[in-house]
């Protein structure tokens, strides 16, 4: 009797530890579940307002320290306002100093003169006269060539001003338009030595001519021979080619260089 009580007892024991735990694990089981699916939802509504919440701008120090929004490297508005009137007013003093070359003082650094004497002709001083006033005043820069047949144009078209003189034609004197302009070719062509300066294209007369010694003569004729030279100076040059009374003169002045 003792035995089946004691039985009886142990059994309703273990049915109450079985529902106890049973109860105690469904709330666990239910409990997980809800916090799971509230950290679902607030992932999800996270999510969604990363979304829809405009990103705010990202500032970065600038040169000077100064707080500006992230432009892609570009400078704000200040700074590119003040570059341009940089450029603007170096460019303008640039242009103001190219303008003063024409009547800037220059320090002569090759001249030479050549005679008219027996070569005094009309026509053909008339054509020294206005070569000359194609080249007078005519300033190169560092590095830049000038160009003999381009500065004076065709000198065969007496419809731009060429007069008939005396030409070298092969191994004969002849009458052509444009005669007489070799002479302020060499004469300048000697200048552009004493200066110290690079010639680049030269041709000499197939006769003598009686106003160089000979070999010292540069002889044109449109287009086939030109003079060519180059000014090899750090600074710039401006050429004077003028008639003073039976002379024909070229020089060449040194300019003063452009200051920053």
């Amino acid at each position: 009797m003792f035995d089946k009580m004691t039985t009886n007892k142990n059994t309703n024991k273990k049915k109450t530890n079985t529902i106890w735990w049973g109860a105690l694990l469904s709330t666990a089981l239910m409990t997980g579940a809800a916090w799971f699916g509230l950290t679902q939802w607030q992932d999800a509504h996270q999510t969604a307002a990363a979304v829809t919440q405009p990103v705010p701008p990202q500032n970065k120090l600038g040169p000077a320290g100064d707080l500006r929004p992230d432009m892609a490297g570009l400078p704000d508005d200040a700074s590119t306002r003040q570059h341009n009137v940089d450029v603007r007013a170096a460019q303008e003093r640039h242009d103001a100093y190219l303008k003063s070359l024409s009547t800037a003082p220059g320090t002569p650094i090759g001249t030479f003169s050549t005679s008219l004497a027996g070569h005094n002709a009309s026509g053909r001083v008339h054509n020294i006269m206005l070569a000359c006033q194609k080249f007078n005043g005519k300033v190169l820069l560092p590095g830049e060539e000038l160009s003999f047949n381009q500065t004076t144009g065709d000198s065969n078209r007496p419809e731009d001003g060429w007069q008939l003189a005396t030409v070298i034609v092969g191994k004969q004197f002849e009458q052509g338009y444009g005669g007489g302009i070799c002479q302020v070719s060499s004469t300048m062509y000697n200048a552009v030595l004493r200066g110290g300066l690079t010639v680049t294209e030269r041709y000499t007369h197939s006769l003598p001519v009686g106003y160089v010694e000979p070999g010292h003569d540069a002889t044109v004729s449109y287009p086939e021979l030109d003079f060519k030279f180059v000014n090899s100076m750090q600074t710039p040059v401006r050429l004077q080619t003028v008639v003073q009374g039976e002379n024909v003169t070229a020089t060449i002045l040194a300019l003063p260089p452009e200051t920053l």
